[in-house]
């Protein structure tokens, strides 16, 4: 029996260029890093807020769908915390990743599948396991960074919860985090705010000084940083697809 696992994309409308939407890439990176085998048993949702360009809506949704690696349920949403809500509402597997659609992770720096990272988790009361953007180190919302003893799956203890990218278990977050979150908040509000002081803390992928292990792409186009990161990404990719 393959192992059953959900993909979460998340995503607003934040241009009214399609050609803004990442989510096909976000979703390839994530099956590269997790699965490479393909042999889990993947559903992927897509979670679209209209806003703040609602016209542009359909050609942003056939942009994403058009061009994914594996078929999407696409659910329009009111904002980021109402679609964080709903992808828990509707998960049917015991964890998800929980995935920006500007997000990308990266294979070379993820060296352990789900088939390792899933029952790590469990044995070891992981509830959310976060891909680092930046070198693993206390810095940032990271106040502190302790490295773990974890059979078969490298990571540190961190003081909250992200929405970077992160692996959660479903039916903890469920529990925990739900009830805390305002579905009403529009826009990116009502959800960092939330599962960042979740009481329970968080973990990290991988050992005090390992590499990032995603990246931004960002649809806005707005981080003067991550422009030279997105150019690079979306140039191999599509040398890779010729």
């Amino acid at each position: 029996m393959s192992l059953a696992f959900t993909i979460n994309l998340f995503s607003n409308v934040a241009a009214p260029d399609p050609t803004r939407n990442m989510a096909s890439h976000a979703l390839a990176s994530a099956l590269a890093a997790l699965d490479p085998a393909g042999s889990a048993q993947i559903t992927a949702r897509l979670f679209v807020d209209p806003n703040p360009n609602p016209a542009a809506l359909d050609a942003w949704v056939h942009a994403a769908t058009a061009a994914s690696p594996l078929p999407l349920d696409v659910h329009t949403t009111t904002g980021l915390a109402n679609g964080y809500a709903r992808s828990l509402d509707l998960c049917e597997t015991s964890h998800a990743l929980q995935l920006e659609h500007d997000f990308v992770l990266l294979p070379q720096a993820i060296p352990h599948p789900l088939a390792e990272i899933l029952p790590a988790m469990a044995a070891a009361r992981i509830v959310h396991l976060r891909f680092n953007k930046r070198w693993n180190r206390a810095i940032g919302y990271d106040a502190f960074m302790t490295p773990q003893e974890v059979p078969g799956l490298p990571c540190c203890r961190v003081s909250g919860w992200s929405n970077n990218p992160h692996i959660v278990d479903v039916g903890q977050a469920r529990r925990a985090v739900l009830p805390l979150i305002d579905r009403s908040a529009p826009g990116p509000h009502g959800l960092e705010g939330v599962i960042d002081d979740y009481v329970g803390g968080g973990h990290v992928y991988g050992p005090l000084g390992h590499p990032r292990t995603c990246g931004h792409l960002d649809g806005r186009a707005v981080h003067k940083r991550d422009a030279a990161f997105r150019r690079r990404y979306l140039a191999r990719a599509g040398a890779a697809s010729r």
